[in-house]
This record gives structure tokens, C-alpha cells and sequence, in this order.
């Protein structure tokens, strides 16, 4: 251990008093990816600290503030990297970097946010210079860094009031868990202004949370007095980052295309409704069927013009999908073109086959291609459209274009919806992590 570092047991204190402990199943077990990351970080002798919340914050997926020591900020990025984790480009957000990934055992995301520094405001004007005595100080719970209780209640409440501007009814409920160990002589208190961090503190033990805003007002005044240059540079270079942020995050944030193809009845649609509920960026959903089912022409030349006009409508489609994506939108294809690649059946096949040729061919590849494998008769429940034996012919027929788009990935799709979905999910993810490392 470093400086003063601790070890303190598996218990918080409220207003000086022990509570006891949570269930007994360890946070350890609760969340993996997020665990394997903190474990990898002491692994590669980080130093480093959770800065709200103990090893209850693992339990349930979602963000993970970290203060890291800046002289080992660069082991910390190449391990959280190492996990999976990509780093979501961002600009004049003070020290900050923030990394996403995708727990495969849950299908649940982790957002991680790394910071050198504990700086305070909604430019970080209010930089405190206390980061590397709260490091210091730190404990270790449950096998996990945190925050000695002192310095996480100031860091939690500056930054609800600097930050937020209000307080959070679960944030509400951690300060006040923390009240009893908050004292003037800690690092994040002193770094403040004379007499600031005493108001702040009257305010709360007052219990007048409705009335920090307006403490808020004071306390950045107060700021702004005692250190005028340093808070203007802060303010200016963040806001100017910020003006140009989503111009520059445009082509790292470029939304991805995922085609999922297989027989009716393969599960396709749910899939679709599943990844749009589920995956972090937002999705759109596309429909590229070639021949909807209630395409049915009244006479022949109607039939002969949708023919014609079937190439437009496609690419028409398609374009749709490119907005959605440079906007940062994930498109979930539909099928896709790939259909015209089946052998074509009915009358007139040698007229049908250039132009099933054609068609198959009319839009780019997409980044991920999924085949919902799904046996015959399974489809045949599902749908009741087409006799099991269609069916199973035209799976076949699915699986042989593997043979002809090499980056299809096959999904076994005779299971569970929402294992189904754990696993295009994870392949999907596995794409972006590919991507960030070219």
C-alpha cells in the first residue's frame, strides 16, 4: 500500500454510527466486467479510487467514476482498453475519458470515467488540487478502493451543487449516510474558499438541500474572486472544445450497419425490437425485404413496373440508413439484398437470375451480417406460413451463403429470446471494439 492508504471493514457509517452490512452475497460476483477492471488496474499497480459510491456500485450495471493518479493514467487506459472497453471521444470535458463496454455474462453495458484530477463546475473552473491527498487517503472495502467517507461526502456533494446544480434523490440518500464523517480539515474542504466550505456545510446540516443552488451561485462567485485567471482559462478553453465537440466526434461516433437475415419465421423482427431496446447507441431499424408479402400487382403491367422501380426503392432504403448512421445511429437491417442471392424459383427463372444478380449487388456490404439458424420445423410454429419442408430447404439455402459472404456469422437462433439477443449483442460489440482498434 501507498501513503496512507486503509483498510476498513465491510461497513459504511451513518452519522458516526456502523450500518450493517448488505446481503451476503459479495459485490465481486455481481458485476464481472466491472470487477475485472478495478481487478486489472491493481494488477498493473494503478492507483486509483472509486470516487462515489463503495463496492455497492458493482452490483448493478451503468457508470463508474474512477479517480486515477495522472502519473499512472496511461497503464489504466491500456487496461481498461485490454478489457473491451472503447473509449467514446469527447472534448472540452476537463480531464475526463470515458470508456464503454459491454459485460458478455449480462448483456448489461459499463460506463467508466476516468479522471486525474477533482475539479468542480460546469467548465471545471473550480479545480481543487486535491486529487492526489484524496489518493492518499483512500480505503480499501470489500476489495475494492473508495473514497475515506470525509472525502467522498465533499466530493459527492460538490459535485451535486458545482456540478448538477441539484441533489439526486439517490445521491441525497448516500450524503446522508456520509453526514457524519464530513469534517472542515479533509482536502476537498480546504481547497475551497475561506469560509465557503463552512457555508457549504452549514447549509446542509441545515437541511435545506432546496436552498443549494443558490449556495451554488455563491460559492462559484466566491471561486471566481479568489482565482479569476485560472477559472476564465478553464472556462474558455472547455466552452470552445465543446462548441466544435460533435464535428469532431462525428467520424469515431459513425453509426454501424447490421443486416439480419434467415427464413420467415428465423426470429428476425424480434431480434430487430430487442437490439433497438437494448444496445446503447441509438438504433433505427430499415426494412430491406425485396418482395414484401403484400406485394400483390393487379395486373402485369403493375407487376412489371415495381420490377423496374424495385432497385430505387432499395436504394432509396438504403440512403435512409446513411443518415441514420452519420447522425451516430446504429441501423438494424431487415434483411437485406443478400435474399436475391437464394435461387430464384417459378417460371421465367433465366430472366430472374441477372436480375436477382443485380439486386444482390446494389448496396454495400453491411459492417455485421447475422443468418438466424433456426430449424424447419421451429420456423414452421412460429410463422405457419410455409410447410416445414420449405422451410428447412430454404435454411439450407441460408447456410450455403456463407460460401459467398465471408463475413457472415451464424446465430443460433433455436434458443431463448433474450439469449438470442445476448449473443448478437456480443457480436455486435465485438465489431465496434474492432473498429476503435484500427
Amino acid at each position: 500500500m501507498r501513503g496512507d492508504e486503509t483498510t476498513v471493514p465491510a461497513t459504511t457509517m451513518v452519522a458516526g454510527h456502523p450500518e450493517p452490512p448488505g446481503p451476503a452475497e459479495p459485490a465481486t460476483a455481481a458485476h464481472g466486467l466491472a470487477q475485472a477492471v478495478l481487478a486489472g488496474l491493481d494488477g498493473a499497480d494503478v492507483r486509483w479510487c472509486l470516487l462515489r459510491g463503495g463496492p455497492e456500485t458493482l452490483i448493478a450495471p451503468g457508470d463508474l467514476d474512477v479517480l486515477v493518479a495522472p502519473a499512472d493514467l496511461a497503464r489504466a487506459v491500456a487496461v481498461v482498453e485490454a478489457h473491451g472497453l472503447i473509449r467514446l471521444t469527447s472534448h472540452g470535458r476537463g480531464t475526463h475519458r470515458f470508456f464503454l463496454g459491454l459485460d458478455p455474462a449480462t448483456s448489461s453495458w459499463v460506463e467508466l470515467d476516468l479522471v486525474t484530477e477533482l475539479a468542480y463546475g460546469r467548465h471545471f473552473e473550480v479545480r481543487t488540487l486535491a486529487a492526489d491527498e484524496c489518493l492518499g487517503r483512500r480505503a480499501r472495502q470489500d476489495g475494492v478502493w473508495v473514497l475515506t467517507p470525509g472525502d467522498e461526502f465533499w466530493a459527492l456533494l460538490l459535485h451535486c451543487v458545482l456540478d448538477k446544480g441539484s441533489v439526486a434523490d439517490h445521491h441525497l440518500r448516500r450524503l446522508r449516510q456520509l453526514e457524519g464523517n464530513a469534517t472542515l480539515d479533509g482536502p476537498l474542504a480546504r481547497a475551497l474558499p475561506e469560509r465557503a466550505g463552512r457555508m457549504l456545510l452549514a447549509y446542509w446540516r441545515a437541511g435545506r438541500p432546496a436552498a443549494l443552488p443558490a449556495v451554488r451561485r455563491q460559492l462559484l462567485a466566491t471561486w471566481w474572486r479568489a482565482r479569476p485567471a485560472s477559472a476564465a482559462r478553464r472556462l474558455v478553453g472547455s466552452a470552445a472544445l465543446r462548441s466544435i465537440e460533435r464535428p469532431l466526434q462525428a467520424w469515431s461516433r459513425r453509426g454501424v450497419g447490421v443486416a439480419l437475415i434467415g427464413p420467415d419465421g428465423s426470429g428476425k423482427s424480434t431480434l430487430a425490437q430487442g437490439i433497438e431496446s437494448r444496445f446503447y447507441f441509438p438504433v433505427r431499424r430499415v426494412y430491406m425485404g425485396l418482395w414484401p408479402s403484400n406485394e400483390a400487382p393487379r395486373s402485369t403491367a403493375e407487376q412489371g413496373v415495381r420490377i423496374l422501380l424495385r432497385p430505387f426503392t432499395v436504394w432509396r432504403r438504403y440512403l435512409t440508413a446513411l443518415r441514420h448512421r452519420a447522425l451516430g445511429r446504429m441501423v438494424v437491417f431487415d434483411r437485406y439484398v443478400y435474399d436475391a442471392l437464394l435461387p430464384p424459383r417459378g417460371p421465367l427463372v433465366w430472366l430472374k437470375r441477372p436480375y436477382f444478380r443485380l439486386l444482390s449487388r446494389l448496396c454495400p456490404a453491411p459492417d455485421v451480417v447475422l443468418l438466424l439458424d433456426v430449424p424447419g420445423s421451429v420456423m414452421y410454429r412460429r410463422s405457419g406460413e410455409y410447410d416445414p419442408e420449405h422451410l428447412e430447404a430454404e435454411r439450407e439455402q441460408y447456410r450455403r451463403l456463407r460460401r459467398r459472404i465471408p463475413h457472415l456469422e451464424r446465430v443460433d437462433a433455436d434458443r431463448a429470446a433474450d439469449l438470442v439477443l445476448g449473443d448478437a449483442l456480443g457480436r455486435i460489440w465485438r465489431h465496434y471494439v474492432e473498429r476503435t482498434a484500427r
